[in-house]
């Protein structure tokens, strides 16, 4: 059993980690904002947060083995009107806390940055690994990747290890449909609202997709892995499929039994024609691969969302 932590852990993601890792048997400290009040069970203690208080996460983290970072207020798509803010809200705060790492009981520091974003696009239209050139168009992927060096950084000096995963579109159960991110998030929000979603260049852009049960079974392998203190590890995250918006938006149709009513927009100049990951790597050393199709992972969120819709 762990102690673990989970930094930016009240939202979607979070909160399937959350689930995962109790039922494997560890404790879970969330991390953030808990805006929506949630209860949770007496295996998972729940603390607000706000990243800049370094001080108070320190305090809520310090007897957690394992740190997963999950936390960002940038989105991918998404243009800060501020880099400097960008930095002090997203990267600093991660600096921070690894800097007061003598603190803390860590052995693993789990970052969660982006596939889709860090690489930029893909000129041979074939999957990109972790050594792929990087070449962020949007802010998120730019921090994403400054955030990377930083954690590579501090590593080396440390007495714990850490682990950069680059995920694929991640989608899963607990999606915010309010505010959704990513395709699939705004499919299923169309759908229940009735309304139309904008589709850019015909929908031909080219996407990956991981489901988020999936990528916690690849964190727990990081964390189950042998510790080797110093040292920093990168794997992509995603199931190496490739899937057009447009084939995505047809799928969901197929599963929910109504069509996704489309409007045509032109393409947009932070979206990548082709971002698939490959992930041999981390089949090689970690013994994971995806288990979760596309088609069965859309069914059991529509289920959920017929279900508890977005409570």
């Amino acid at each position: 059993m762990k102690n673990i932590a989970i930094i930016g852990g009240h939202g979607f993601i979070g909160k399937n980690f959350s689930d995962f890792f109790v039922e494997h048997g560890h404790t879970v400290t969330l991390v953030g904002k808990n805006s929506g009040g949630k209860i949770f069970p007496p295996e998972v203690v729940s603390v607000n947060a706000m990243m800049h208080n370094t001080d108070r996460i320190v305090e809520a983290v310090k007897d957690s083995e394992i740190i997963i970072w999950l936390a960002s207020s940038l989105i991918p798509g998404a243009h800060e009107a501020s880099l400097e803010l960008d930095f002090e809200t997203n990267v600093k705060p991660v600096i921070a806390l690894l800097e007061n790492a003598d603190q803390l009981a860590l052995q693993k520091f789990i970052y969660l940055s982006s596939g889709g974003t860090i690489y930029g696009d893909s000129e041979e239209h074939i999957p990109v690994t972790e050594d792929h050139a990087k070449s962020p168009i949007s802010e998120y992927g730019l921090s994403k990747l400054v955030t990377e060096q930083y954690i590579q950084f501090l590593t080396l000096s440390s007495s714990f290890e850490s682990y950069i995963l680059r995920p694929s579109n991640v989608y899963g159960k607990y999606q915010n449909l309010n505010k959704p991110q990513g395709i699939i998030g705004f499919a299923f929000r169309s759908l229940m609202n009735g309304t139309a979603i904008d589709l850019y260049d015909d929908g031909k852009v080219v996407r990956d997709f991981i489901f988020v049960t999936d990528l916690a079974e690849a964190v727990s392998k990081c964390i189950s892995a042998p510790l080797q203190k110093s040292t920093t590890h990168i794997y992509n995250v995603g199931h190496g499929q490739p899937y057009r918006i447009k084939e995505m938006i047809s799928k969901i149709s197929r599963v929910a039994g109504k069509e996704v009513r489309t409007v045509a927009k032109p393409s947009r100049n932070f979206d990548c024609e082709y971002n698939v990951l490959g992930i041999e790597k981390i089949k090689k050393e970690l013994g994971w691969e995806p288990k979760v199709e596309v088609d069965e992972g859309l069914k059991e969120v529509w289920e959920w969302i017929k279900e508890k819709g977005n409570d």
